[in-house]
């Protein structure tokens, strides 16, 4: 039986560098997609579906460090930063958001080839030892009766703004609903005043959660991103 081929995604707003890489990766057998913006990734139906995501620093609508902390903390995928900057302080703070390879442009395309192929091989254990762990009881939300119920089967009563703004997240798992779309389909509105409702109204759910016994409400604020449900959820 052949192995599965790696399968890579490429994070990168240089369009001739990006379809460069893709190219070459391919004609080694990888299976390669790319896009120029964080935008594009986390609106990709299977951006989650990769084994290695080579990200650029320096993108135009989010820094490729946020990228990586969000990849780092919501998936088991494989980290490789480039970047034109070599200092030791920008290294630095790739490795502290989770990257595992930091490699200065201009990247020779063998070099980021075999970097791809080491990091793989290292990450199977890892992977194999995380994927039990995705399969867990999910949360429910009742859409008619208001409830939010754990995996532990804690139930907690919810406001309607509550069940709006769970609904939202849902809508998309594990991939974030940014501020200004939250605000505009919760409020219809976006302007400080209820950014700061929206804030108060996020603080108040977890409190009602841990108040309940349930276990931490799985709402992450991704910087720069918005907010996302990082479990599963069903909605009934």
């Amino acid at each position: 039986m052949q192995p599965e081929a790696i399968r890579v995604i490429i994070v990168e707003d240089d369009i001739d560098l990006r379809e460069s890489l893709e190219t070459y990766l391919s004609m080694c057998g990888f299976l390669v997609a790319g896009v120029g913006t964080c935008r594009d990734f986390y609106r990709a139906p299977d951006s989650h579906s990769f084994d290695i995501a080579v990200l650029d620093v320096g993108l135009p609508d989010q820094s490729g460090i946020v990228l990586a902390e969000y990849l780092h903390s919501n998936t088991t995928m494989g980290i490789i930063m480039l970047t034109a900057k070599d200092s030791n302080e920008d290294k630095l703070k790739g490795y502290d958001a989770g990257a595992d390879i930091y490699l200065t442009k201009p990247v020779e395309s063998r070099m980021l080839a075999s970097a791809i192929t080491n990091l793989a091989g290292r990450l199977k254990p890892r992977t194999v030892n995380i994927a039990p762990k995705a399969v867990q009881a999910a949360w429910a939300l009742n859409k008619t009766n208001w409830i939010l119920q754990s995996p532990h089967g804690d139930v907690v009563t919810l406001t309607t703004l509550e069940v709006n703004f769970l609904s939202l997240l849902s809508s998309s798992p594990g991939v974030p609903v940014s501020r200004g779309d939250l605000l505009q389909k919760l409020y219809n509105r976006s302007d400080d005043y209820t950014g700061k409702a929206l804030d108060v109204m996020i603080y108040r759910l977890r409190s009602k959660v841990a108040a309940a016994g349930a276990v931490p409400l799985p709402v992450k604020s991704i910087r720069s991103a918005g907010y996302s449900f990082a479990a599963p959820l069903d909605i009934r």
